[in-house]
């Protein structure tokens, strides 16, 4: 596999790592405890979700009661990846079922969901690549199945549109409200979806990776588009967004690969880390003179409020780039990808570096980090592979976890007295000839030893 593609995929899987699959707080959580090829906690109730399945079992009967308590839940993901699973059946015992709970089990052909079940989370089925038939009783009181897609009743969702379908269009009923997290996510066959007017939120990773998708309308009824809801929908080669839209997520059209054009509308009041981010062939960016929140200058998209960078289409062709003063922030993955840029000019307005700011910006040779900022994010330069001088300013405090991963021929950097905190792997697959200059008794030294890095004191300052 080239190396490139290698990053891409490992920078995928970071991201949903990050976004898609949140962990909850180690203190929260309680210890699963094992029975058989079952993992569960207790739950405050006295009951059981499932965590973790570990057989091998093509035909499944999932328990109603495992060590004396009844099994109330199937957790999130507590199927996931179990490849070998051809039919399961879910107790009456059951009422609830978690987030991609049979995420990626390739081999389930046909589920029946129990009327006990009231509450269903983000597309339980998600990658389930032979799944075709999902069945609920016709009286079922939470849930429907409408030509073989799945909907919760209360809140009017589409749940499920299974990955498995091969048609190529799909008219999603009228009064629907919600298109859930990752509902269509991965299905490659559809070339073109009908949204009604009744729709109003479009979850997370709605649509991911629906490669053949090639255009969408969204109908003036919708006001949030959520974080990677079109994200490689690598067909897709114009978006509408109406004027009834105030929210716009993370990635939202990331790795659009054939977009060139888009118009934000002026409702726009909220967007996430670059929603345009890898869209190899967007180059034009819109919003109005007088949009209350956005500015695009030199077809960059900045936020008005906090004054932050959001995108610089990664298809430009320029070589260097001087960001405005008085831009504040550099947002999440605002330069990802961005492979014609050998040099960036950050202004002394600047106090923050998102996370992966500049990943893979595989040409970028230097970077001064000017006084002002006091924060180096998450994977900043990850796979800057040219890079390979940096200069820090002392007014920096913490530098993020995988900052400069993968940086091979950085060969030297300094790390001034005032950091006080570097995240894990920071420095990782950087060449073994890096040799980081710091000062004497700081902590930077203490990390360096820490983590069998070569370095050189300087004196620590007065």
């Amino acid at each position: 596999m080239p190396k490139r593609l290698f990053t891409l995929l490992l920078a995928l899987v970071t991201l949903l790592a990050l976004t898609a699959f949140p962990a909850a707080a180690e203190d929260a959580t309680p210890q699963p405890l094992t029975s058989g090829n079952y993992q569960y906690i207790v739950l405050e109730d006295g009951t059981v979700a499932l965590t973790k399945y570990t057989g091998k079992d093509g035909t499944l009967a999932i328990p109603g009661i495992l060590d004396g308590k009844t099994v109330s839940r199937v957790g999130d993901e507590a199927f996931f990846n179990c490849r070998g699973l051809t039919s399961i059946t879910i107790p009456d015992s059951v009422t609830s079922i978690g987030d991609r709970a049979f995420f990626s089990c390739s081999s389930l052909a046909s589920i029946t969901i129990p009327d006990s079940v009231t509450a269903i989370g983000a597309n339980p089925f998600d990658c389930c690549g032979k799944l075709t038939d999902i069945q609920v009783s016709p009286d079922h009181p939470a849930l429907a199945v409408i030509d073989g897609v799945l909907f919760s009743k209360a809140d009017k969702q589409l749940v499920c549109y299974p990955y498995a379908f091969t048609a190529e269009s799909y008219i999603i009923p009228q009064g629907i409200k919600a298109i859930g997290d990752y509902a269509f996510g991965g299905c490659t066959s559809l070339t073109s979806i009908t949204i009604p007017n009744s729709v109003t939120s479009i979850g997370d990773f709605a649509f991911f990776s629906c490669h053949s998708l090639t255009s969408v309308t969204i109908p003036d009824s919708v006001t949030f588009i959520g974080d990677d809801a079109f994200s490689f929908c690598s067909s897709l080669a114009a978006v509408t967004i109406p004027d009834s839209v105030t929210s716009i997520g993370d990635h939202t059209f990331s790795f659009c690969s054939i977009l060139t054009s888009i118009t934000i509308p002026d409702s726009v009041t909220t967007i996430g880390a670059n929603p345009f981010d890898s869209c190899g062939k967007l180059t034009d960016i819109q919003v109005s003179p007088d949009h209350p929140a956005l500015a695009v200058a030199d077809g960059v998209l900045f936020t008005k409020a906090d004054q932050r960078l959001v995108c610089y289409p990664c298809a430009f062709t320029a070589e260097s780039y001087i960001i405005p003063q008085g831009i504040k922030a550099i947002g999440d993955w605002a330069f990802s990808f961005c492979d014609n840029l050998t040099s960036i000019t950050i202004p002394d307005s600047v106090t923050a570096i998102g996370d992966w700011a500049f990943f893979s910006c595989s040409n970028l040779t230097s970077v001064t980090i000017p006084d002002s900022v006091t924060s180096i994010g998450n994977s900043v330069f990850y796979d800057c592979s040219s890079l390979t001088s940096v200069t820090i300013s002392d007014s920096v405090t913490s530098i993020g976890d995988n900052a400069f991963l993968g940086c091979n021929n950085l060969t030297s950097i300094t790390i001034p007295d005032s950091v006080t905190f570097i995240g894990d792997s920071a420095f990782a697959e950087c060449p073994t000839t890096l040799t980081l200059t710091v000062p004497r008794n700081s902590y930077a030294e203490q990390y360096c030893r820490d983590n069998g890095l070569k370095y050189t004191c300087t004196d620590a300052p007065d």
